[in-house]
């Protein structure tokens, strides 16, 4: 057959390209239809193995299905015993919150410490609630009184004992004048309660330690322990 005589059957198969958006619509729902399946073997089978729960947790969340997702947390913490959430949020912070995780909430600390200016209650609640981190920026630091250290030292106890971990701007200077004022004078408790909440925090066993032995010889008594 020549050129010319050539004809084009826009009937047969193949020969209109599918439509892209119709293809996708079609994949989607075939990959919904597993992932119910997954879900179910996941269930009935009681599988304690992460991969799986994973996969499905990501489909759910790109596919806005958030009562799905819910559900699938409270059945991996029933059958596993941890959170699913938790673990994918910590591993994969720019997936679930880009913006917050590359933006800290900055807290600057005001040029006198008291327990009026301190803003702990709102660096707790922000901690326990954001994604991002939490940055407390001591640059501005002059001076602190006794109220503001027991406040202090509680602040950095909460976030020790809560796991948190707070990022600290220009702290070091701050935290070498205390530890020179604490050496100094029997009339520093407080002070020492800031230094040792601090290494707690910053999980420094051995600068904990070496602090203990100071307080011990300074005092005569024993000193708090790493616990």
């Amino acid at each position: 057959m020549s050129a010319d005589n050539l004809l084009l059957d826009f009937t047969s198969p193949g020969a209109i390209p599918p439509d892209p958006v119709e293809e996708i619509q079609r994949i989607v729902n075939e990959t919904q239809i597993k992932m119910q399946a997954l879900e179910s073997l996941l269930e009935n089978e009681q599988v304690e193995d992460v991969a799986g729960w994973k996969l499905l947790a990501m489909f759910y969340l790109a596919t806005d299905r958030v009562n799905d997702l819910a559900k699938i947390e409270r059945l991996y913490k029933n059958i596993a015993g941890v959170s699913l959430s938790a673990g994918l949020k910590q591993k994969y912070t720019r997936w679930f919150n880009e913006e917050a995780a590359s933006n800290p909430i900055v807290f600057e600390i005001p040029k006198k410490i008291t327990a009026e200016t301190l803003p702990a209650n709102m660096i707790i609640q922000c901690s326990r609630s954001s994604p991002g981190d939490i940055l407390l920026d001591f640059s501005n630091v002059q001076e602190i009184d006794n109220d503001g250290l027991r406040k202090l030292a509680k602040l950095f106890s909460s976030m020790t004992r809560e796991s948190i971990k707070l990022e600290l701007k220009q702290i070091n200077h701050f935290i070498a004048s205390l530890q020179n004022k604490a050496e100094a004078s029997t009339n520093t408790r407080a002070i020492w309660d800031v230094l040792f909440a601090y290494e707690r925090l910053q999980d420094n066993r051995k600068a904990f330690e070496e602090k203990a032995i100071q307080f011990a010889i300074l005092y005569g008594i024993s000193p708090p322990s790493w616990e």
